[in-house]
């Protein structure tokens, strides 16, 4: 008689891929709910995995962890491709749960950006009351707002009455909006000083680009060459991500310079 043998136990086989890709999804969608990330992440994670995992750690994982300017651009530009109207959904949320000034502002950057700018205007007016009504950040964002909306004079008039009320108080990208107002608005020698004066401190080479082409068209033509011979020279010697950022104006000012 044969000896009793017991049955050899089945091994399970697992795929190692799989098993990894099932573990990240897990990880992803416990993730989102505890964190309090909007519900419709939990499908897009569940149903599409793959895509799902790596849109989910682009837009919502990968600005937390690297602070990057680009890497935030980039994750910001997915993120309203695939939902356009999340920001200003958030900042209606923020406002209705807590209605601060500073939350009223970004609903009205969030409006402007959406190209609701009468809905943007009526916020920062509605903001700029009382002890608010000289903030120099809701003053700026109003400006913006009218510089966008091509009303050159209101941003001029609003930016002069943010220096009347707060004389400390500086801003370059509030400064480069004022000089191109006046500019838009014909007013060369007025535009000219403000150019002047921003071009030694604004960050970037935007504000010498515009310089040097306000000074070309008004027949300055020398000292607009040498302006444009700097940026070239400062954007080729500065590193690889400055010359990235600054491309628009190099492009520009490399083909202001004669061959």
């Amino acid at each position: 008689m044969a000896p009793f043998r017991w049955p050899k136990e089945k091994k399970m086989s697992f795929s190692l891929p799989g098993l990894v890709l099932l573990i990240a999804q897990i990880a992803c969608a416990i993730h989102a709910g505890r964190t309090g990330r909007p519900f419709y992440w939990l499908y897009i994670i569940i149903f599409i995995p793959m895509f799902g995992m790596l849109a989910y750690l682009a837009i919502e994982i990968l600005p937390e962890l690297v602070r990057g300017r680009t890497a935030r651009r980039a994750a910001v530009g997915v993120g309203r491709a695939l939902d356009p109207g999340r920001d200003m959904r958030e900042a209606e949320r923020r406002l209705a749960i807590t209605p601060t000034a500073e939350n009223k502002a970004a609903l009205a950057e969030a409006y402007l950006a959406a190209g609701r700018a009468a809905e943007a205007i009526a916020l920062f007016r509605d903001t700029l009351v009382g002890v608010h009504a000289t903030d120099p950040s809701l003053m700026l964002g109003l400006a913006s707002v009218y510089f966008a909306e091509r009303r050159f004079a209101e941003v001029v008039e609003m930016l002069d009455a943010l220096k009347a009320a707060n004389p400390e108080y500086h801003s370059p990208e509030g400064h480069l909006i004022y000089a191109r107002s006046l500019e838009e608005q014909g007013k060369i020698e007025a535009a000219l000083h403000e150019y002047t004066a921003l071009e030694r401190y604004y960050p970037g080479q935007e504000a010498r680009c515009r310089y040097a082409l306000l000074l070309d068209k008004t027949g300055e033509h020398r000292e607009a060459q040498r302006l444009f011979r700097e940026i070239c020279q400062a954007i080729e010697m500065g590193p690889r991500h400055q010359r990235r950022e600054q491309r628009e104006w190099y492009d520009i000012a490399r083909r202001a310079v004669p061959s």
